[in-house]
């Protein structure tokens, strides 16, 4: 009975030994790192999160993917719904829609153009500005006409930006159009008016 119950307890022993190194091995153990996503995951994220009714969610998934898109990074699978935003009701998606748009030089049908150069129509200058701006990337010439009213806008910011996009859009033909604002009493406005001038007589 001695000798039984002596190995009993050596067996019992060793058992709890066994179980408290096995208990010290799996804390000291680090934990596994999640791996990160890939390029792909994180735009197939980005592009759920377009379809966001947050619109803070919908820009700041559209900032990122333009970050990708300077990383050189591709992100053409996110172009389609990138153009479906181009006429969403709310200002702000539409607007940083249309300005990544010409960052990423779509190619967009001539009915996305249109709602891009709706845009130039907006009560809110700061639109009217963001339309241009994405204009000027975008680089249609057939857009012209929708930009030439721009230079008569109240706000001195829209008109500077109205010169710049011609100057890049347009050619010799909207000079005359140009010229009055060489008289404008806005040292800015003017110098913009000569800069577009410069470059449109150059092509």
């Amino acid at each position: 009975m001695n000798a039984s119950n002596s190995c009993k307890r050596i067996l019992l022993a060793a058992v709890t030994a066994v179980l408290a190194l096995s208990m010290t091995t799996l804390q000291a153990a680090p934990p596994k790192a999640t791996p990160a996503p890939t390029q792909e995951q994180k735009e197939e994220q980005l592009i759920k999160d377009l379809a966001s009714p947050d619109a803070d969610k919908v820009q700041n998934a559209l900032g990122d993917l333009e970050s990708m898109y300077d990383k050189k990074l591709d992100v053409t699978n996110s172009f389609p719904v990138i153009r479906s935003l181009l006429g969403d009701s709310r200002e702000p998606v539409r607007r940083k829609a249309a300005r990544i748009s010409g960052i990423f030089h779509l190619q967009l049908t001539g009915a996305e153009l249109k709602l891009v150069c709706a845009q130039l129509k907006a009560s809110d200058w700061k639109e009217v500005q963001s339309g241009l701006k994405a204009l000027r990337d975008l680089n249609v010439p057939s857009t012209v006409p929708d930009i030439l009213p721009c230079l008569q806008h109240p706000v001195p910011g829209v008109v500077r930006d109205a010169c710049r996009t011609l100057a890049v859009v347009a050619n010799k033909d909207v000079i005359p159009s140009i010229q009055p604002l060489l008289n404008s009493p806005d040292n800015a406005v003017k110098k913009d008016a000569q800069d577009a001038i410069a470059k449109l007589q150059a092509k």
